[in-house]
């Protein structure tokens, strides 16, 4: 047969993952979840191949930092430390990632973020958490970076097993949208709260978009992985 017996129930599984995503849509904790178990069931299924490993590694890496750094953000105890350290990580960053066309967009959002937080402080108003999403701006421009350099850093250190993946690029160009729409939440809201501008458009849809995005770079994922099972077949 052209697909063995063992191979269908990988490739099946796989699928079910990506049913359980489309299934959770308004249960943002359940399906972090199983995109983050959706992630360790391939990078276990594909163990040596170090390529597509190390990409599942940036991404999971991402959403783990953001899950491990929420509780933080919203303590008492931690929030304005982390405030501070968020701002200067993210202007550090933006000197880093003089590659990345988003680079000079988020520059604007990030400066206009530190204004409104230096008029609540005069002001001595309650300032919201927007440095959260300035957070999540700030992880999500160093998963592009390591995207565009993941190819030249396992050439140092994986020189004979190093490739491209089509799932570089991809991701590369999924993650531009989650910063762009980061980017639309911050500034809709600073127009909401300080110029008192009624909107909410983006508030309100952005938890389906960013479910969307995160389902179909699971599928991105899947389909990487179909490629390498279908090129094994063929040499087999």
């Amino acid at each position: 047969m052209f697909i063995s017996s063992t191979r269908i129930p990988k490739f099946v599984g796989s699928v079910l993952f990506v049913c359980a995503g489309f299934l959770t849509y308004g249960d943002s904790l359940l399906f972090e979840k199983i995109y983050l178990a959706l992630l360790g069931f391939v990078a276990v299924l594909f163990i040596r191949d170090i390529n597509l490993v190390s990409i599942i590694v940036i991404s999971a890496g991402a959403n783990l930092s953001s899950e491990l750094l929420y509780p933080l953000v919203i303590s008492e105890q931690f929030q304005f430390p982390l405030k501070v350290l968020t701002y200067l990580v993210a202007c550090w960053t933006l000197l880093k990632v003089s590659e990345d066309s988003m680079r000079l967009p988020t520059v604007f959002v990030v400066v206009l973020c530190l204004v409104t937080e230096g008029y609540w402080y005069i002001s001595e108003q309650d300032a919201p958490m927007i440095f959260w999403y300035v957070l999540l701006l700030t992880i999500n421009l160093w998963v592009r970076h390591f995207l565009f350099a993941r190819v030249f850093i396992m050439a140092k250190y994986f020189p004979s097993q190093y490739r491209s993946l089509n799932l570089d690029h991809s991701l590369y160009q999924l993650v531009f949208f989650y910063i762009l729409l980061h980017q639309f939440i911050l500034l809709e809201y600073i127009l909401r709260r300080v110029f008192d501008v009624s909107s909410t458009y983006v508030y309100y849809a952005a938890p389906y978009i960013f479910h969307g995005l995160t389902t179909y770079s699971a599928l991105l994922v899947l389909f990487q992985g179909y490629t390498l099972i279908s090129k094994n077949w063929f040499k087999a």
